[in-house]
Protein backbone atom coordinates (compact mmCIF):
# COMPACT_ATOMS: atom_id res chain seq x y z
CA UNK A 1 0.00 0.00 0.00
CA UNK A 2 1.18 3.49 -0.95
CA UNK A 3 2.15 5.43 2.24
CA UNK A 4 -0.42 7.58 3.91
CA UNK A 5 0.19 11.03 2.10
CA UNK A 6 -2.14 13.72 3.91
CA UNK A 7 -2.91 15.25 1.07
CA UNK A 8 -4.78 12.23 -0.36
CA UNK A 9 -6.55 11.87 3.05
CA UNK A 10 -7.71 15.73 2.68
CA UNK A 11 -8.85 14.35 -0.93
CA UNK A 12 -10.63 11.51 0.56
CA UNK A 13 -12.39 13.50 3.42
CA UNK A 14 -13.43 16.08 0.79
CA UNK A 15 -14.60 13.82 -1.78
CA UNK A 16 -16.80 12.22 1.32
CA UNK A 17 -18.71 14.99 1.99
CA UNK A 18 -19.32 16.21 -1.82
CA UNK A 19 -20.78 12.71 -2.13
CA UNK A 20 -23.08 13.13 0.99
CA UNK A 21 -24.05 16.16 -0.38
CA UNK A 22 -25.07 14.90 -3.53
CA UNK A 23 -26.62 11.70 -2.11
CA UNK A 24 -28.69 13.27 0.17
CA UNK A 25 -26.49 12.46 3.82
CA UNK A 26 -25.15 8.99 2.79
CA UNK A 27 -21.42 8.57 2.34
CA UNK A 28 -19.59 6.33 -0.02
CA UNK A 29 -18.30 2.88 0.68
CA UNK A 30 -14.65 1.86 0.32
CA UNK A 31 -15.34 0.69 -3.27
CA UNK A 32 -16.34 4.24 -3.68
CA UNK A 33 -13.27 5.44 -2.17
CA UNK A 34 -10.92 3.07 -3.97
CA UNK A 35 -12.87 3.86 -7.66
CA UNK A 36 -12.69 7.67 -6.99
CA UNK A 37 -8.54 7.49 -5.75
CA UNK A 38 -7.21 4.14 -7.75
CA UNK A 39 -6.82 1.95 -4.95
CA UNK A 40 -8.48 -1.16 -3.57
CA UNK A 41 -11.14 -1.18 -1.24
CA UNK A 42 -8.95 -2.63 1.26
CA UNK A 43 -6.75 0.34 1.02
CA UNK A 44 -9.38 2.85 1.00
CA UNK A 45 -10.53 1.10 4.11
CA UNK A 46 -7.08 1.56 6.32
CA UNK A 47 -6.95 5.71 4.87
CA UNK A 48 -10.21 5.75 6.52
CA UNK A 49 -9.15 3.95 9.71
CA UNK A 50 -5.93 6.25 9.95
CA UNK A 51 -8.12 9.64 9.13
CA UNK A 52 -10.48 8.00 12.01
CA UNK A 53 -7.73 7.81 14.37
CA UNK A 54 -6.07 11.18 13.16
CA UNK A 55 -10.09 12.81 14.30
CA UNK A 56 -9.99 13.54 10.37
CA UNK A 57 -13.20 12.12 10.67
CA UNK A 58 -15.57 9.32 12.24
CA UNK A 59 -16.13 5.98 11.05
CA UNK A 60 -18.11 3.30 12.22
CA UNK A 61 -19.71 0.77 10.90
CA UNK A 62 -19.09 1.81 7.28
CA UNK A 63 -20.27 5.11 7.82
CA UNK A 64 -18.05 8.63 7.29
CA UNK A 65 -19.02 11.05 9.36
CA UNK A 66 -17.23 14.98 9.65
CA UNK A 67 -18.99 17.97 11.02
CA UNK A 68 -20.65 19.05 7.43
CA UNK A 69 -21.75 15.71 6.92
CA UNK A 70 -23.47 16.06 10.00
CA UNK A 71 -25.46 19.03 9.24
CA UNK A 72 -26.83 17.54 5.85
CA UNK A 73 -30.28 16.97 5.74
CA UNK A 74 -31.18 13.67 5.34
CA UNK A 75 -33.33 12.87 2.31
CA UNK A 76 -36.32 10.30 1.97
CA UNK A 77 -36.23 8.00 -0.69
CA UNK A 78 -36.03 8.76 -4.12
CA UNK A 79 -39.74 9.71 -5.46
CA UNK A 80 -40.89 10.13 -8.87
CA UNK A 81 -41.93 13.23 -10.77
CA UNK A 82 -44.62 13.23 -12.83
CA UNK A 83 -45.07 15.80 -15.64
CA UNK A 84 -48.67 17.73 -15.95
CA UNK A 85 -49.89 15.01 -14.02
CA UNK A 86 -52.71 16.49 -11.37
CA UNK A 87 -54.77 19.21 -13.05
CA UNK A 88 -56.93 21.41 -10.24
CA UNK A 89 -59.61 21.94 -12.61
CA UNK A 90 -61.74 19.59 -14.56
CA UNK A 91 -60.39 16.54 -14.33
CA UNK A 92 -58.15 14.64 -16.75
CA UNK A 93 -56.41 11.49 -17.47
CA UNK A 94 -52.91 11.26 -15.11
CA UNK A 95 -49.99 10.59 -17.86
CA UNK A 96 -48.01 8.69 -15.47
CA UNK A 97 -44.83 9.22 -17.04
CA UNK A 98 -41.93 9.98 -15.27
CA UNK A 99 -40.00 12.90 -15.80
CA UNK A 100 -37.26 12.75 -13.40
CA UNK A 101 -36.39 10.99 -9.79
CA UNK A 102 -35.56 13.40 -7.20
CA UNK A 103 -34.97 12.85 -3.55
CA UNK A 104 -37.47 15.03 -0.91
CA UNK A 105 -35.73 16.60 2.15
CA UNK A 106 -37.29 15.17 5.18
CA UNK A 107 -38.49 18.93 6.37
CA UNK A 108 -40.50 18.83 3.40
CA UNK A 109 -42.45 16.23 4.32
CA UNK A 110 -42.81 16.56 8.16
CA UNK A 111 -41.38 13.82 9.34
CA UNK A 112 -43.68 11.23 7.80
CA UNK A 113 -43.03 7.83 6.53
CA UNK A 114 -44.54 6.45 3.64
CA UNK A 115 -43.82 7.32 0.05
CA UNK A 116 -44.31 10.50 -1.25
CA UNK A 117 -43.89 11.49 -4.74
CA UNK A 118 -44.17 14.77 -6.77
CA UNK A 119 -46.82 16.75 -8.85
CA UNK A 120 -47.17 19.68 -11.07
CA UNK A 121 -50.62 21.37 -10.28
CA UNK A 122 -52.36 22.87 -13.53
CA UNK A 123 -55.91 24.79 -12.98
CA UNK A 124 -57.57 27.37 -10.96
CA UNK A 125 -59.68 24.97 -8.86
CA UNK A 126 -57.70 25.16 -5.86
CA UNK A 127 -56.61 28.68 -5.61
CA UNK A 128 -58.41 29.69 -2.46
CA UNK A 129 -56.03 26.72 -0.64
CA UNK A 130 -53.43 28.84 -2.10
CA UNK A 131 -52.16 26.01 -4.05
CA UNK A 132 -51.69 27.40 -7.81
CA UNK A 133 -51.25 26.42 -11.49
CA UNK A 134 -47.41 25.52 -11.74
CA UNK A 135 -47.17 24.89 -8.05
CA UNK A 136 -46.16 21.37 -7.56
CA UNK A 137 -47.42 19.81 -4.74
CA UNK A 138 -45.81 16.90 -2.50
CA UNK A 139 -48.17 13.31 -2.24
CA UNK A 140 -48.36 10.83 0.28
CA UNK A 141 -49.45 8.00 -1.50
CA UNK A 142 -52.26 6.05 0.53
CA UNK A 143 -56.11 4.95 -0.17
CA UNK A 144 -57.45 7.13 2.53
CA UNK A 145 -57.69 10.21 3.90
CA UNK A 146 -59.45 12.46 6.87
CA UNK A 147 -62.22 15.11 6.24
CA UNK A 148 -60.70 18.38 5.35
CA UNK A 149 -57.32 16.66 3.61
CA UNK A 150 -56.59 17.99 0.26
CA UNK A 151 -56.03 14.93 -1.76
CA UNK A 152 -55.26 13.33 -5.18
CA UNK A 153 -58.27 11.29 -6.17
CA UNK A 154 -59.30 9.22 -9.37
CA UNK A 155 -62.50 9.46 -10.75
CA UNK A 156 -64.10 7.15 -13.12
CA UNK A 157 -61.25 4.99 -12.85
CA UNK A 158 -59.13 7.04 -15.26
CA UNK A 159 -58.96 10.87 -14.53
CA UNK A 160 -57.46 12.26 -11.79
CA UNK A 161 -57.94 15.60 -9.69
CA UNK A 162 -56.54 18.00 -6.96
CA UNK A 163 -59.51 18.39 -4.63
CA UNK A 164 -60.74 19.23 -0.95
CA UNK A 165 -62.13 15.87 1.03
CA UNK A 166 -65.12 17.22 2.78
CA UNK A 167 -68.11 15.04 4.37
CA UNK A 168 -72.20 15.94 4.74
CA UNK A 169 -74.99 14.09 5.60
CA UNK A 170 -74.79 12.14 2.79
CA UNK A 171 -71.34 11.52 3.17
CA UNK A 172 -67.78 12.24 1.39
CA UNK A 173 -67.50 14.35 -1.71
CA UNK A 174 -64.46 16.29 -3.23
CA UNK A 175 -64.81 20.28 -3.33
CA UNK A 176 -63.06 22.78 -5.62
CA UNK A 177 -61.53 25.44 -3.33
CA UNK A 178 -62.18 28.48 -5.59
CA UNK A 179 -64.05 31.17 -3.51
CA UNK A 180 -65.55 32.90 -7.27
CA UNK A 181 -66.74 29.24 -8.21
CA UNK A 182 -70.90 28.55 -7.81
CA UNK A 183 -71.17 25.88 -5.68
CA UNK A 184 -72.45 23.52 -8.20
CA UNK A 185 -68.81 24.14 -10.29
CA UNK A 186 -67.37 23.46 -6.86
CA UNK A 187 -68.70 19.62 -6.16
CA UNK A 188 -66.81 17.21 -7.50
CA UNK A 189 -68.79 14.10 -6.96
CA UNK A 190 -68.71 11.51 -4.62
CA UNK A 191 -67.52 8.75 -6.90
CA UNK A 192 -63.95 8.66 -6.62
CA UNK A 193 -60.71 6.52 -5.05
CA UNK A 194 -58.14 8.62 -2.86
CA UNK A 195 -54.91 8.06 -4.24
CA UNK A 196 -52.52 10.34 -1.91
CA UNK A 197 -52.71 13.22 0.46
CA UNK A 198 -50.60 16.66 0.23
CA UNK A 199 -48.57 17.81 2.56
CA UNK A 200 -46.50 20.48 1.32
CA UNK A 201 -46.97 22.84 -1.64
CA UNK A 202 -43.68 24.11 -3.53
CA UNK A 203 -44.06 27.61 -5.29
CA UNK A 204 -41.83 29.57 -7.20
CA UNK A 205 -41.33 33.28 -5.79
CA UNK A 206 -42.02 36.43 -7.86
Amino acid sequence: MRSKNKGLMEQIKTYAEEYAMSHGGATPSTRDIGAAFNMSHVSAYRYLRSMDELGMIRYEHGEIRTDRIDKIEPMTNLSPSFSNAIPAGPADEVEGLVEEYVSIPSVFTDGRGGKFYILKVTGDSMVSAGIDSGDMVIIRKQADAREGDIVASLINHNSSTLKRLCRDEQGLYLWAENDSWDDKSRFYGREFEVQGVAVKVVKDIG
